[in-house]
């Protein structure tokens, strides 16, 4: 029921009803099965006994008992649908077997997935249809990536289509028969396997090489990806006033619509820039022969990247390559671009330098932390040697003393150069606060080996939560 309110099945049918509760089969040694609470519309750790459907009561209705005191029930297969399927499938010119997710149920928002591949039973399904009909069709009708395994290789034909909405199956039949030539395009990256990925809550895409901008192994399907019933031939790209132009041809004997996709690739950069990211794309209708020139827009303002030194967008000097394809992975056509822009200048950490800014931190015991309830972010440490990096740091002649806005638990903040390891050159430590909210001023004097050009390294211990520092 809604809002932990009884609900009763009161429909004639499936999806006559909705239900936020889930509930899990538990098969028993003696062949029954247990049904379990599984959760208000997510499985939920902290709900305890009784969590198991007891025995009907009097009214007709269902209580909560402990498993002890639980209702065993028997599973009978009154129809096979896998079964059922085959039968409907052998002797046909083609099969077309649909799967994916409910929305409302197969991960969503506060549900998320704890695996990436169809479901056991739909794996199950599409290998039975496809021993009873080589010509299968695999219709995927989800909204995010799938780990397909070794479906992918296994069925002739693969087709993906998201959550549309009520037009989906006419769709998706004018697809199948040939009516309409498809021309979409993945927004995302799907993976081959979940390991590919970091950990759920790891979100820093950059350091963890995450998607089709960073991610360095071969992914299923890549970002951009998507076929057509024809083909195109892509020619070079000419630039042109605000952008570049490049000739398309329909090298088949349909008419389609191709998607051409422009990314670019800084070749020298201070920070770390992705191997490639999308800048523009357009989308153009060709009969077959047929050639047309396309322009894709792009400006020297859309090469611009956050400067984490002087918190300010920055196009940097020098040579980007230029890359045209139907993919993010294949690349038709390159150029290259020479800008003229600028140069980040060495950091200079006299000023006053927000914690945030770093350039690299260690993965795992660092965490971005809400600086106060109205504003800010700060940088909280959840293990002793956490550490950032403030790369390229003009010292000058040499600083003196290290000041730091600290907050949280006693602890410590060591200033280190070149490396986490390497010279100390001071340390500042802290009593702790009351509140992690309540920020104080700690100093630590600076040994004459802070000088030069270099890298400085905070290595923060016992919690300590940090927002700003000056070198000075």
């Amino acid at each position: 029921g809604y809002n932990w309110s009884n609900f009763v099945n009161d429909q004639v049918q499936p999806n006559g009803w909705y239900v936020q509760q889930q509930f899990e089969l538990e098969r028993q040694d003696d062949g029954t099965y247990l049904l379990r609470y599984a959760g208000y519309e997510t499985t939920e750790s902290w709900w305890s006994n009784p969590v198991y459907l007891g025995p009907t009561g009097p009214d007709g209705t269902l209580g909560l008992v402990e498993k002890s005191a639980a209702a065993h029930y028997s599973k009978d297969v009154v129809r096979s649908g896998v079964d059922e399927a085959v039968a409907a499938v052998r002797g046909k010119d083609t099969a077309v077997v649909v799967v994916g997710s409910m929305p409302a149920i197969n991960g969503r928002e506060a549900h998320d997935r704890t695996d990436m591949g169809l479901a056991p039973s739909q794996e199950a399904l599409v290998r039975a249809v496809r021993a009873a009909n080589p010509k299968t069709v695999v219709v995927v009708e989800n909204s995010y990536p799938t780990t397909l395994g070794t479906l992918q290789k296994e069925v002739p034909a693969l087709l993906w289509t998201t959550h549309a909405g009520q037009e989906t199956g006419n769709a998706l039949a004018d697809v199948l028969y040939g009516d309409t030539n498809p021309a979409g395009r993945l927004t995302q990256t799907w993976y081959r396997s979940a390991s590919d990925l970091p950990s759920i809550l790891d979100y820093d895409i950059i350091k963890s090489d995450r998607t089709y901008q960073y991610f360095k192994g071969r992914p299923l399907y890549p970002f951009g990806y998507g076929l057509s019933y024809t083909t195109f031939r892509y020619g070079a790209p000419k630039r042109v006033d605000g952008g570049y132009e490049v000739a398309i041809t329909n090298t088949g004997k349909r008419a389609g619509d191709e998607v051409v996709q422009l990314y670019t690739h800084q070749r020298a950069s201070r920070d770390k820039q992705p191997l490639k990211q999308l800048k523009a794309y357009a989308r153009v209708s060709l009969k077959p022969g047929e050639t047309k020139t396309v322009r894709l827009k792009v400006r020297p303002s859309d090469l611009a990247h956050w400067d984490v030194t002087r918190s300010k967008w920055v196009v940097e000097s020098g040579t980007y390559d230029v890359l045209v394809g139907a993919s993010s992975t294949d690349i038709r056509s390159r150029t290259s671009w020479t800008v003229r822009g600028e140069t980040i200048p060495p950091r200079d950490l006299t000023k006053v330098t927000r914690a945030e800014n770093f350039d690299d931190y260690s993965p795992g015991s660092v965490r971005l932390v809400d600086e106060s309830k109205a504003r800010g972010t700060a940088v909280g440490a959840t293990a002793d040697g956490a550490w950032l990096k403030f790369s390229d740091v003009r010292l000058g002649s040499g600083v003196s003393e290290f000041s730091a806005r600290v907050a949280g638990s006693s602890g410590t903040v060591e200033v280190r150069l070149g490396s986490p390891t390497g010279p100390l050159v001071g340390t500042a430590r802290t009593g702790g606060t009351a509140s992690p909210y309540d920020y104080t001023t700690v100093t630590a004097a600076l040994t004459g080996a802070a000088k030069g050009r270099t890298g400085v390294y905070l290595v923060l211990s016992g919690g300590v939560r940090l927002s700003t520092f000056t070198l000075r």
